[in-house]
């Protein structure tokens, strides 16, 4: 085959492939031009060779399972007109001048991006580059642009640490797609006061619903920004804030019983003469392995009616038994529990009867305030104040997913999973210094369909020697 076209996919239909050899793993293609008469552009005199340059490119898409390398037979020309004398090298239209990789190169460094796992140390390993300049092909290329608001739309922080100026980034979700809209380099109100100002009008008076957790900052965006949306707090939030005040006061129970433990255990090896060694107790052990019988949603629980033998208590114990056995120990631990599955229940069944759920709630709000627990009285006032935004997250809208288009109601659930994708991105690139890079990267990897609207020319900048900043 004598066509680079065809056989490496890379255009260049004046030049053939003069010769090919194999070693080991590496296939290795010399390329010459097709030998042609050439004519000075200064003067229009005839040039003549002064020799052919053997020039070793990497094109790093693997052929048979064979990695490839170029040898280019570079002639240069000079002008036979004495008085001119001009000379020049023959160029690849597939490579460009002083470069050492094809330029298909670069456009498989940008795809590489894609996938959060890399690092530009791994990347530029791949394709035999510095990860300084895969680290600049990607800022060379992608420039992302905010995407247009839409209807629905989810915010939420996450933690990014990068200086004083940016420890928490604001994140924006298209709730439909799950593409993020953008990334802020910070929640504080100097930036996002600004940003959100900058928006047109019209696209702002088409978001319908804000969809956050109850930060108070997140709530009045609806009235700062969007006049014609609603606030929707996420139903997570609502059940996240009465598990971890049960689990405080689970915590606190442990604390405890540990101490109690200590102190029988200090009286012991005071009375006998030395350190007596005591077994964990029944308290500790149950609320420290088992705890999560109270704090799950007992939906969730799959209860296990077979006895199974328990190394502890060295008897025949089942899902029931471990629940009872808690409820021993505190009987407020039940009460609670009860009280937090009535929330659990009504958030579960009212999806997509807003209406019906403003009523139910109204009856829970009212028993949670005449609780003897201070911790659902404390309850109540937090449903009392959220009381709209709450009722709002039982709407339904379309969403599109990889099944095609359903019903689903407003939450920040897909906001959440997608600040895990922003922590790994950190986590993997040991610590960005950079932020446009570093907002670059997550929207690339995140987005659907990512626009890219990089620069045409790459100007070389001096990086830090970290994998990505």
């Amino acid at each position: 085959m004598n066509s680079i076209t065809q056989l490496l996919d890379l255009e260049d239909n004046e030049v053939i492939i003069s010769d090919i050899s194999i070693q080991g793993n590496t296939k290795t293609l010399t390329i010459e031009t097709v030998p042609s008469a050439h004519f000075c552009p200064s003067c229009g005199y005839k040039m003549h060779s002064r020799g052919v340059k053997n020039r070793t490119i990497n094109h790093p898409i693997l052929q048979d399972n064979f990695s490839l390398v170029l040898i280019l037979k570079q002639r240069r020309w000079r002008c036979t007109n004495p008085e001119c004398r001009y000379d020049i090298s023959e160029s690849f239209k597939f490579v460009n001048k002083q470069r050492r990789s094809t330029n298909a190169t670069d456009m498989l460094i940008v795809t590489a991006y894609q996938n959060l796992m890399e690092t530009s140390t791994s990347i530029a390993n791949r394709f035999n580059v510095s990860d300084t300049y895969a680290h600049g092909v990607f800022d060379k290329y992608v420039k992302l642009d905010r995407l247009q608001l839409t209807d629905a739309i989810s915010i939420d922080e996450v933690h990014i640490e990068m200086d004083e100026h940016c420890k928490y980034g604001l994140i924006i979700q298209d709730f439909h797609t799950g593409d993020p809209i953008d990334l802020l380099r910070s929640r504080r109100t100097e930036v996002t006061e600004p940003y959100f100002s900058a928006i047109p009008r019209d696209e702002r008076n088409a978001v319908k619903y804000l969809i956050s957790d109850m930060y108070n900052p997140y709530i009045a965006y609806v009235d700062k920004y969007f006049p014609n949306a609603v606030s929707v707090v996420d139903s997570f939030h609502v059940i996240q804030w009465i598990t971890r005040s049960i689990d405080n006061y689970i915590r606190a129970l442990l604390k405890e019983f540990r101490q109690r433990d200590r102190e029988l255990q200090e009286k012991l090896s005071l009375e006998k003469g030395y350190e007596v060694s005591l077994p964990i107790s029944d308290e500790v052990y149950l609320l420290q392995k088992y705890r999560w019988l109270i704090l799950s949603n007992q939906s969730n629980i799959k209860y296990h009616t077979e006895p199974r033998m328990d190394a502890h208590f060295r008897c025949l114990m089942n899902t029931f038994d471990y629940e009872d056995a808690l409820f021993r120990i505190d009987s407020k631990l039940k009460d609670y529990r009860d009280l937090k599955e009535k929330y659990v229940r009504f958030n579960d069944r009212n999806a997509g009867n807003p209406l019906v759920a403003a009523n139910e709630l109204e009856l829970l709000i009212s028993e949670y305030r005449d609780s003897k627990y201070l911790m659902f009285r404390e309850f109540a006032s937090l449903l009392e104040k959220f009381k709209n935004p709450i009722i709002n997250s039982f709407i339904m809208v379309e969403k599109i997913g990889p099944g095609g288009i359903y019903n689903s109601r407003l939450s920040n659930g897909p906001i959440e999973s997608i600040n895990r994708k922003v922590k790994d991105l950190k986590r993997l690139g040991r610590g960005f210094r950079n932020f446009e890079h570093f907002r670059n990267r997550f929207l690339y990897a995140t987005r659907s369909s990512p626009v890219l609207n990089g620069i045409s020319e790459y100007n070389p900048v001096v990086y830090f020697e970290n994998d990505d900043f």
